[in-house]
């Protein structure tokens, strides 16, 4: 369920087509900051001085400018920092011009990637730190999870493989779930939906018409359930119900279907294949019950047993008795240990009227258009793993759609997938080289800074009654932390056992793909008799990103992202702007829109007094209309969906403003890091340096056609959103800044909820 953990940036997921190993993968090396010897640093800092850039005394508003810091971690911060910045504009005026401006010129968007950021410029250092890794050819010694990925990989790199065996495997596959090996144009003799859609779940993972999945109970996350949900048609639910105003993207999706299926039978009537599964996608959208819908409350759950799902869940349609719904979830859990009981067996229907309308469009449906879209779904997720031609139409889609210019090199997208699959074991290897296990110490006294600040904000907010604000700490205190690593990752005996099932026959990537699948989806079914693990990583150390997971009440921040510019910047002032926000960010999720819903266990359950949430709501909405509001130029006729995005604002909010807060707890205890300063910045205080520490982590360029995607779908603001909206709601920035009211980044009225 993945409303349910929520991270700080989704550029990382898989753009509208869901289009494996194609082209929104992970981006190009960076070039490595050249690292300075003692001798150059001190040289440099002479050099500084020799050309005026800082002075030894500057009074500024009665601020004596300190000793600037010369260590090279300080003199490569302060060298990103003075690179980034446009110092023409007014930061009053337009902060992430100011913080960015220069950065955003000397850094277009790479032909092979739809952004380019600082997560992104993380990302393919950590993919390229990958790759070294998986090449190296000195085994002695490592766990046998660690061979299996590097076996992977190697089989991966051969594409000369996987030509020799063309769509052979697929026909194969297509055969065992019950399909045609070609693009069907009548309904097979025998086929039901049920069949096909139970046999991919089992076989691929493969959630398609619907998702069943086993997960925590979300009223009780002390037991785990099965849970049913809607899923997206394999293409932009939102694309799909507005056909007219995003008719370009909706003619690529034809082009590349009508392409792909022409490949795998030229002798098939390709334009009408694809002319099926566009109508039908339509239609399956139209029945998927809207973000905004769904965010807006728990009305659309309801618990069933099994028996009752099967019989027509809470009053099901006349067509529902026409699905044979027992023999696919049957098919689901087929050759695990699982046997469901009939009465006993809750299921989690996460959004009943979908599976009502999604009953009565199978029952309307011709059978042979239905299977043409599962059929479609099959092989479009494994075709990039068999001929190049496959893969060369995906970056067409990619370069149509998201401005794509370049074809992500094979290296890359192997990395990125061995790190998706055995990112365990990857990260064994990762932490021992790349990350300093020592910060992890350093980093989760920085958590615990940002939780005092927030519990101190908490405490002091007038418009929370007392009940909810003792229940609000309660929570607060509960969240578990999870940071860099596990402890038991780099225990090799641990570590196998996690892939102990896992079977790579190397020469063989179609194979591999199969076997690993099936033993991840067997592994993960059969936790339905198993007691929640409230200890478990939501991500592997090697990914750049954080999350907050409501159902465990837990923070992570994995090693991954703990790295410059996010991390070990020697200032701590730019330290707690910039990765001190991104902590406060995920605890804030807890007490968002969505998270405020789930208490200190991480069980659904309405714990707010009804006026403690006329007043979060009001305050909420104050925040949704300002984000509504902005637009971007690059994009005319589009502005932000305030509404979608309102969880991660608050959380960009509440964030900031607890880093802030555990800042001054730092300063405080040892004054002498709110004296700090840097080569070439001397006249930026501290308080200055935080908020660019918070808005240079968010210096990006992205192209149009992935621009529009955000703003249509996507629940993080763009980049420039997020740092003028929450900057522009900081009394605090405004204060630093000198910035006179009614000024753009000091508007009169403000929007604060935490």
């Amino acid at each position: 369920m993945k409303y349910k953990v929520k991270d700080i940036d989704s550029e990382s997921q898989r753009s509208a087509a869901q289009l494996p190993d194609t082209a929104s993968g992970l981006e190009e090396k960076l070039e490595r900051t050249v690292r300075c010897s003692s001798v150059i640093i001190i040289a440099l800092g002479l050099s500084l001085l020799a050309l005026g850039i800082y002075t030894t005394v500057l009074v500024l508003t009665e601020y004596k400018s300190p000793r600037p810091c010369l260590s090279e971690v300080c003199v490569n911060t302060a060298s990103r920092i003075l690179a980034a910045m446009n110092k023409s504009v007014d930061p009053c005026e337009d902060f992430y011009e100011y913080a960015c401006g220069g950065w955003i010129e000397k850094n277009p968007v790479p032909e092979w990637a739809t952004s380019w950021d600082q997560l992104a410029i993380l990302r393919e250092r950590l993919v390229s730190d990958l790759r070294e890794l998986l090449e190296d050819k000195n085994v002695d010694g490592l766990p046998e999870s660690v061979l299996k990925a590097k076996a992977m990989y190697r089989t991966c790199i051969d594409v000369d493989k996987l030509e020799e065996k063309g769509i052979e495997p697929i026909q194969k596959l297509l055969e065992s779930l019950g399909l045609p090996s070609r693009p069907p144009t009548e309904a097979s003799a025998n086929f039901t939906w049920e069949d096909v859609a139970g046999r991919a779940r089992r076989l691929l993972g493969l959630n398609v018409l619907l998702s069943v999945q086993v997960a925590e109970d979300v009223r009780n996350t002390s037991r785990n359930r099965v849970v049913v949900e809607q899923v997206s048609p394999g293409f932009s639910d939102r694309y799909l119900r507005q056909p007219e105003q995003f008719a370009h993207e909706l003619e690529q999706y034809h082009k590349y279907i009508k392409s792909v299926v022409a490949i795998a039978d030229p002798e098939v009537d390709a334009q009408k294949f694809a002319d099926d599964i566009i109508e039908f996608s339509k239609k399956l959208a139209m029945s998927m019950t809207s973000v905004e819908v769904r965010r807006s409350g728990t009305h659309l759950f309801h618990e069933v047993s099994v028996s009752q799902l099967v019989k027509g869940a809470s009053g099901g349609p006349p067509s529902w008795k026409q699905h044979d719904w027992q023999k696919y979830i049957d098919l689901v859990f087929s050759n695990t240990s699982i046997v469901l009981d009939q009465n006993q067996d809750r299921v989690t229907v996460m959004d009943l009227p979908y599976l009502h309308k999604l009953s009565a469009l199978l029952a309307d449906t011709d059978p042979v258009t239905i299977e043409k879209f599962l059929w479609w779904s099959v092989f479009s997720t494994v075709a990039p793993m068999t001929k190049g031609a496959f893969r060369d139409l995906g970056f067409e889609f990619s370069k149509a759609v998201f401005g794509l210019q370049q074809r992500t090199p094979r290296w890359k997208s192997c990395t990125a997938n061995v790190n998706a699959n055995f990112g365990v074991a990857l990260s064994y290897l990762y932490v021992k080289k790349h990350f300093d296990q020592a910060s992890r110490q350093k980093a989760t006294e920085m958590i615990e800074d940002v939780r005092e600040a927030f519990s101190r904000a908490a405490a002091r907010v007038a418009w929370m009654d007392a009940g909810t604000r003792r229940t609000t700490l309660r929570k607060l205190a509960a969240i578990r932390t999870f940071v860099g690593f596990p402890a038991w990752l780099l225990a090799p005996a641990r570590l196998d056992d996690h892939y102990r099932h896992v079977e790579v026959v190397e020469g063989d990537l179609f194979e591999s793909y199969l076997k690993l699948t099936w033993a991840m989806v067997k592994k993960s079914l059969e936790t339905l008799r198993e007691k929640p693990d409230r200890d478990r990583w939501v991500a592997t150390a090697t990914t750049v990103n954080a999350f907050y997971s409501a159902t465990l009440n837990s923070v992570t921040f994995p090693a991954g992202i703990l790295q410059p510019p996010f991390y070990g910047n020697g200032i701590e002032a730019i330290n707690y702007g910039s990765i001190g926000a991104i902590m406060g960010h995920e605890i804030t999720h807890g007490f968002d829109d969505q998270g405020r819903r789930y208490d200190e266990h991480g069980n659904l359950a309405q714990w707010w007094s009804a006026g403690t949430l006329e007043h979060y709501h009001a305050r909420v909405r104050c925040i949704v209309d300002q984000y509504s509001n902005y637009s971007l130029p690059q994009l005319p006729g589009y502005k932000v969906h305030g509404f979608n995005t309102q969880g991660e604002n608050i959380a960009d909010n509440g964030g900031l403003r607890a880093a802030l807060s555990a800042y001054a707890l730092l300063a405080a205890r040892a004054p002498a890091h709110s004296r700090a300063a840097l080569p070439g910045l001397p006249a930026l205080r501290t308080d200055q340096l935080f908020f660019l520490g918070f808005a240079q982590i968010w210096c990006g360029n992205t192209t149009t056609g992935a621009l529009k995607s955000k703003m249509v779908e996507g629940v993080h603001s763009p980049n420039k959103i997020r740092v003028i909206g929450t900057l522009s709601n900081s009394k605090e920035f405004s204060e630093a800044w000198q910035c006179p009211v009614g000024s753009p980044m000091n508007p009169e009225h403000k929007c604060v909820l935490w």
